[in-house]
């Protein structure tokens, strides 16, 4: 497609058509989510204007580290369109951003050469491929170094500083259908955006890499998403870059999104634009279960008080966002615990993040489990019989024996199972539970059991999470 500044009305005109499912009415938009509930959930926001037109393919948090860029993205995905349709994927690297690192696998911005693997980045990579594949426009958020210029003026405004920049990997491409004016593309964007920008200082400037030249100064560019989304896709593909060094990253998102606004306009892609204020994310509340029961409101800086070896699952988080959140229980999931059982044996935080940033956390108290607390409640031959931790229960051979119930004033029973080495209920399945079953003390066999196998006393336990908490003997005589 030709989309010189000329012949936009012609080149609107030519637009590639997104396939609508069957029934859907427009306009309407779609999630697609994968790596669900890990620390690589990617999450592909699709929106259909009321009418049909170009995708224009926003992407943000490539790098983990440039929270301009995936902060930016994020206010687009409610947008309502009037014409066109987008395409967002907001954090492309959501490990990295919640470890505020560029790449913890190295920068995935330089993976699209290189075919698909197990690797997690570059099933991530093949997948933004796809999205390329349906796009008219692709742009790739950033957050750069200094401020770029054509002219060397100091070593923080030079032609090799990123911040402040529009790229592209060349001036002018040519595909066997169009030529892409690319350079005159970005200066009309640029027009519009600098006139709304009231410090000189701040203005951008179209950087172009000369990416596909022998002597190009940034070789590594022929493995970024725009080279490749040019050269395999013929569509016109943009960096765009604030400064890591503007004094707030307000500025950073203000400035991306009027880039990304201008954009959509030059493609006749039509929204309800987005707001450019970003409120300071907070955690309000964690709903968290332990032991499978109903979950309960856990307030920001709040403490759960747990027995060790308690399950725990955090099933929400309510904070004034919906997107970039993870809950990071330390030293025992890894960095997205959400919907995750995991047991806890010692004292710890849940930490709440918002990308990189920490906004609220839950304290784990963790006590141990007092075993000379555990009551045992066995009958024997019809009379009922309490023992404690530690103690022997003498029966014979003869003898009928139910074990009841095991208490203890921290623990509710269902939390815990009760277990009597060498007996298999009847049933095709062994849970490990013994409690309630007539037991014919003639039937314990399983020599390899007892305490010192000779079949003689056999240990009954009480099992947590795998973890024995007590035990009391049945001698045999």
């Amino acid at each position: 497609m030709k989309l010189s500044i000329t012949n936009l009305s012609t080149a609107l005109l030519l637009f590639f058509t997104i396939g609508i499912a069957a029934g859907e009415q427009r306009p309407y938009r779609e999630t697609q989510t994968y790596f669900e509930n890990t620390p690589n959930q990617l999450d592909v926001y699709r929106l259909y204007g009321r009418f049909d037109g170009n995708t224009v393919f926003v992407l943000g948090g490539i790098q983990g580290d440039e929270p301009g860029g995936f902060l930016s993205a994020d206010l687009y995905p409610n947008l309502v369109l009037d014409r066109g349709n987008l395409i967002v994927i907001p954090r492309a690297n959501f490990h990295s951003i919640i470890k505020n690192n560029r790449g913890i696998n190295g920068d995935m911005n330089r993976r699209f050469d290189s075919r698909t693997s197990d690797d997690i980045d570059d099933q991530i990579v093949e997948i933004i491929k796809n999205l390329m594949a349906e796009s008219d426009l692709f742009l790739n958020l950033h957050d750069g170094w200094g401020f770029y210029s054509d002219i060397y003026i100091d070593e923080n405004r030079n032609p090799h500083r990123f911040g402040q920049s529009l790229i592209a990997d060349t001036d002018i491409y040519i595909t066997e259908r169009d030529t892409l004016f690319l350079e005159q593309m970005a200066n009309t964007v640029l027009e519009q955006v600098n006139r709304r920008i009231e410090n000189p200082n701040h203005h951008l400037h179209f950087m172009n890499t000369r990416t596909l030249e022998i002597n190009t100064q940034f070789p590594e560019q022929k493995k970024s998403a725009t080279c490749f989304a040019l050269t395999t896709f013929g569509i016109p593909a943009f960096g765009i870059e604030s400064s890591k060094n503007l004094e707030s990253l307000d500025l950073k998102i203000r400035y991306h999104n009027y880039v990304i606004n201008e954009y959509l306009k030059l493609f006749g892609v039509e929204p309800e634009h987005p707001a450019i204020i970003y409120e300071p994310p907070k955690l309000i509340y964690l709903l968290v279960s332990v032991n499978d029961n109903v979950p309960r409101v856990i307030d920001n800086r709040n403490t759960i008080k747990l027995i060790k070896g308690d399950q725990i699952k955090v099933t929400h988080i309510e904070s004034n966002y919906t997107r970039g959140l993870s809950c990071d229980i330390l030293e025992v999931g890894d960095e997205q615990d959400f919907q995750k059982k995991l047991v806890i044996n010692q004292p710890t935080r849940i930490i709440v993040r918002k990308d990189n940033r920490i906004i609220g956390e839950v304290t784990l108290e963790v006590s141990t489990v007092n075993s000379q607390l555990f009551s045992y409640i066995i009958d024997v031959n019809g009379r009922k019989q309490a023992l404690l931790d530690g103690q022997t229960l003498h029966v014979k051979r003869k003898d009928k024996m139910t074990i009841l119930n095991v208490l203890h004033d921290q623990l509710s029973p269902e939390h815990y199972k009760v277990n009597l080495k060498g007996y298999v209920p009847p049933g095709n399945y062994n849970d490990g539970e013994d409690r309630n079953y007539l037991i014919n003390i003639g039937s314990l066999n399983w020599k390899k059991y007892s305490l010192h196998g000779d079949g003689k006393v056999y240990p009954l336990v009480v099992v947590k999470n795998g973890e024995e908490l007590s035990r009391i003997l049945i001698s045999i005589e």
